[in-house]
This record gives structure tokens, sequence and C-alpha cells, in this order.
């Protein structure tokens, strides 16, 4: 699956289950949500949920870290390693 197929599914996902995200115009994409306060520990859940449930991935939880999941692209970039790992 390409990066920006990925991308855009994670951003529709993201901005369902956040009315403060879905209103901006240019969502950060290489910014971490929860510093920026648009997600909170349990929005780390409930993402982590929808992406393994979504691409039949697992996520561990020493991937849960700023460096490999701290913004949208670091997501999709992890997201697409595993399918591709597939």
């Amino acid at each position: 699956m390409k990066k920006d197929k990925v991308s855009d599914l994670l951003i529709t996902y993201l901005k369902k289950g956040n009315p403060s995200l879905d209103k901006i115009k240019d969502i950060p994409m290489d910014q971490s949500l929860v510093e920026l306060g648009y997600m909170d520990s349990f929005g780390v859940i409930d993402t982590v949920t929808f992406i393994e449930n979504k691409w039949k991935i697992k996520i561990e939880d020493e991937e849960l870290t700023k460096e490999k999941f701290g913004s949208i692209n670091k997501m999709v970039k992890l997201i697409c390693h595993k399918i591709n790992k597939k």
C-alpha cells in the first residue's frame, strides 16, 4: 500500500475522532499531536487499535515512542514498514 493512501486513511480516522483536528486547514504532519494537544493517551491507544485492525499489523509497546510514533508521518512510515514485512 502506498504511503499516500495510508496517510489519507489515517488522517480521515484522526479527524473523525477529533473535532478540533478536523477544523485545521493544514494538519501538522511532522509534529507530535500529543504535544500539540490534539491527542491524549487515550487517543494514542485508540489510534493504535485502529491501525492494528485496519492493516492487520501489531504495534509493539516499544514502538510507541516519539521517534517511531510521534507524528502522522512517523505513524505512516511505521505502518508501511510493517505492511511491507508481511
